[in-house]
């Protein structure tokens, strides 16, 4: 039963018709960020001593669940192997920045990838440790996870981490752990196109909200939205909502979430991605971020004094 005194409100009403007016760095319109998943190596196996294994590919399998399947192991295996070291060298072709949303024990099987990302022009945010639904965790164990998490990629790449998009499902402890942690944004939600200040604890926190459509993942079709079929839907419906974005952001900067997962990432879907950044290119208003960078210039326009952990932008951007 839940609480409805102590639980956390909704807010249906959002910037309404009257958002900020403000424009991204040099009178940018719109902030685009790439957010890798790079979770590879940290789905569940019975390797690692889960009961069950992990299924989320395309690739489906008749074996009890109890049971290994190498086939479905091998899509995970693409993602380490091929896939992200794919994305690597596009973003470096086309020279911009980027975000990965880690799960950090990943990096525990691919040490290579680990070493990379420290000369890597990108940031990083906390995926939490391992890529495994959070049903049934305390808040406890959220917090010591997001701990792990954010230890572990420290150690590992140098790089600090700032926010994070853990494993759903997203429960009411989630963003006031993140907060209390010491974390300057949350971007487990999707409910808006620009960021926004939220009230956690009694003091505003920055809220970077991702986005599920703009998603390689709806190549899998399912709870993501209707499937991409090819390489042009992908390309066509990022076109799409950055132009209607573009369009948008005359006098209120918008954001431009889009999830890409390494073991997703082949051939004849990348050359989507490939079209995009050269479409994209020829817009000077558009601008490439990391998360972190979107992030802190938002909050030095709009953060109140008591925002959560302010003090971070310092530390943390100096330290990626």
């Amino acid at each position: 039963m839940i609480d409805t005194a102590t639980a956390r409100p909704r807010d249906f009403t959002g910037y309404g018709d009257r958002p900020p007016k403000f424009s991204w760095p040099g009178g940018k319109k719109v902030a685009i960020n790439f957010a890798i998943n790079y979770e590879e190596g940290t789905e569940r196996n019975a390797l690692l001593g889960d009961t069950a294994r992990d299924s989320r590919t395309w690739v489906r399998s008749a074996l009890p669940a109890t049971e290994r399947d190498l086939m479905q192991e091998g899509e995970y295996e693409y993602g380490t192997r091929v896939g992200i070291w794919r994305l690597l060298r596009i973003f470096k072709e086309f020279d911009v920045p980027f975000s990965v949303f880690l799960s950090s024990e990943a990096l525990l099987a691919n040490p290579e990838l680990g070493e990379r990302l420290r000369a890597e022009n990108c940031d990083i945010a906390s995926h939490g440790t391992r890529s495994i639904s959070r049903v049934g965790l305390s808040e406890e164990m959220e917090r010591a996870d997001l701990r792990q998490s954010v230890d572990q990629t420290l150690e590992i790449t140098g790089k600090r981490i700032l926010g994070a998009f853990p494993r759903p499902p997203i429960t009411e402890n989630s963003r006031r752990v993140m907060a209390e942690e010491g974390l300057l944004y949350d971007s487990a939600t999707s409910n808006d196109d620009r960021p926004y200040f939220a009230d956690v604890s009694g003091r505003p926190m920055l809220i970077l909200p991702y986005a599920l459509d703009t998603n390689d993942a709806r190549f899998w079709g399912g709870q993501s939205g209707p499937g991409f079929t090819g390489s042009t839907d992908f390309f066509d419906y990022l076109k799409a909502a950055f132009d209607v974005l573009y369009r948008e952001s005359d006098e209120s900067g918008t954001m431009m979430s889009i999830g890409l997962h390494a073991r997703i990432m082949r051939p004849g879907r990348v050359a989507s991605l490939i079209r995009f950044l050269g479409y994209v290119s020829k817009f000077a208003g558009a601008w490439v971020a990391k998360r972190s960078d979107i992030a802190a210039h938002f909050a030095r326009l709009f953060a109140p004094e008591n925002t959560w952990n302010l003090d971070t932008l310092a530390t943390g951007l100096s330290e990626r």
